[in-house]
């Protein structure tokens, strides 16, 4: 059984902690992000997700970062990567980079808890297949087995955009709120 967890501007320090506390006993959370729902835990636990989503363990997670200069710790953005984090972070963009999905979320809760916990592996709180869900009560009928669930209000946001990449090029690798347009002429590439 979940607890399921309004979140407030009066509680959100509350809900930081107790999010951090399940994640750093290797549990999974489900919070609202600026795009959707979705199901997060610590990096070095990433294989729950793949067991609570049903989803095959070649599909990459993204992982959530606070502050846009966290991406170092996963690669050195290269040129075009600087100028999508500048233009696009925070906000709903996920950039693919030297095998990495990273993305800093525009929300306020997520960014205070990776202030907290460092960066989280995450992906949209649905079964494998299954539609998205746009409030925390569907996400939390889906996933039984995850003991938090942080209450943000119904979201009917795109996933973020996900791009692949390279040093003078960009690759779409899923359309989200962020549009192709933008992308591509912030990029210079195609």
């Amino acid at each position: 059984m979940s607890l399921l967890r309004r979140l407030g501007t009066d509680n959100q320090a509350e809900l930081v902690l107790l999010a951090a506390a399940e994640l750093q006993a290797g549990g999974a959370v489900i919070l609202p992000t600026d795009t959707v729902y979705g199901l997060a835990t610590l990096p070095a636990y990433t294989d729950l997700l793949f067991e609570l989503k049903q989803r095959p363990s070649d599909k990459a997670v993204a992982i959530l970062i606070g502050e846009p200069e966290d991406a170092i710790q996963f690669f050195e953005p290269c040129r075009v990567a600087r100028e999508l984090i500048q233009k696009h972070w925070p906000g709903a963009l996920t950039i693919v980079q030297d095998g990495y999905g990273v993305r800093c979320a525009d929300h306020g809760f997520v960014r205070a808890l990776t202030k907290q916990v460092g960066p989280i592996a995450t992906t949209s709180a649905n079964l494998s297949g299954e539609p998205t869900p746009e409030t925390a009560i569907e996400a939390a009928a889906a996933f039984s087995d995850v003991q938090l669930v942080i209450d943000g209000g119904q979201l009917q946001m795109l996933a973020s955009t996900v791009i692949e990449v390279t040093q003078n090029n960009i690759k779409i690798l899923r359309q989200g709120s962020v549009q192709v347009e933008a992308v591509k002429l912030t990029g210079g590439g195609g």
